[in-house]
């Protein structure tokens, strides 16, 4: 019986329909343990002279390269992402993303009918016009801390220092969480949240009055943040093949097609049908190298921390 086995720190949504597919179409069984985002790095890193996972997923590009200096993934140079923008993979193939999280303002349509009330730019959110209606989560979700890392390489620090102090004159909230933060967006309700736009998908698809608006698009926009999913073969992986067999699964089109499908994520793979989904090519992102962001990752944690912005979750 061949086998595979995935360490994922990409926990919500859950994948299990992913792996379902992959099992069903190769015949690869196929074991996943769920790993809390901040660990699954340390996890492999403790396991380097016996390793027991083949496959790392996990839900960010910082910090599986962050990681990598550790030696702890074997590079794979999958077909799909040869042809990758190199801001979509490590250098050496280490890593490869499989679908993008560009951020969004996730809008309350019941707080803000009207479409042309809705932001256009990160800057909209000063405005008194969104006095105490703009949710964020914390520093402990790793999109918060390189969306503000990234705007200090594109802006520099005294434009995100002036841009914080302003957001929390104007009453914005942080939540302990994305998930904690979409939830405030309707049960206070607030007007927007920044959130990934696949967190947009997935609450409007339960059924909640949200949708996105989109930030810093339109000529001369300095354009938005977006991360990715990632993807690692662990080096000396017990099942080399089929990790690699894996990661070529969840990048072909059809993968790519069910995961913009069912969870609104953004594919990769420009053969993939985006159904609802805006493609990649037509985002403007945010002019900041994940090397850039990366050298910036410690002191932007410290600047949020000072900020408001280390609220955690309250024991039950």
């Amino acid at each position: 019986m061949r086998r595979l086995r995935v360490y994922s720190g990409r926990n919500r949504p859950d994948l299990t329909p992913v792996y379902e597919r992959f099992q069903s179409e190769t015949g690869i069984e196929t074991t996943v343990e769920m790993v809390y985002h901040h660990d699954v790095e340390r996890r492999i890193a403790s396991e380097r002279d016996d390793p027991k996972t083949d496959v790392l997923l996990t839900n960010s590009q910082l910090a599986p390269e962050l990681a990598r200096p550790q030696g702890i993934f074997e590079p794979y140079e999958s077909p799909v992402a040869r042809a990758y923008d190199p801001w979509l993979r490590a250098e050496d193939f280490s890593w490869l993303s499989f679908t993008a999280w560009p951020r969004v303002a996730m809008v309350h349509t019941g707080v803000l009918p009207d479409r042309e009330a809705w932001p256009t730019a990160l800057d909209d959110l000063r405005d008194p016009r969104f006095r105490d209606q703009v949710a964020c989560a914390a520093l402990v979700e790793t999109t918060t801390v390189a969306q503000f890392a990234a705007l200090r390489v594109v802006r520099g620090d005294a434009y995100v220092i002036a841009l914080i102090d302003a957001l929390f004159a104007n009453g914005m909230r942080v939540y302990p969480s994305n998930l904690r933060t979409r939830e405030a967006l309707v049960r206070e309700p607030r007007a927007v949240a920044l959130a990934n736009a696949s967190n947009v998908y997935v609450f409007a698809d339960d059924g909640q009055p949200v949708t996105e608006a989109w930030l810093d698009q339109g000529p001369g926009g300095m354009g938005t943040h977006v991360e990715a999913h990632t993807v690692a073969l662990v080096r000396g992986a017990p099942n080399p093949a089929e990790a690699r067999a894996f990661i070529d699964h969840l990048l072909s089109p059809d993968t790519q097609t069910f995961l913009a499908r069912t969870f609104g994520e953004t594919p990769v793979n420009p053969r993939a049908d985006h159904g609802t989904v805006r493609p990649l090519s037509t985002i403007t992102r945010l002019d900041a190298s994940l090397a850039q962001v990366a050298a910036l990752v410690e002191s932007t944690v410290a600047l949020l921390k000072a900020s408001g912005f280390d609220v955690k979750e309250r024991a039950a």
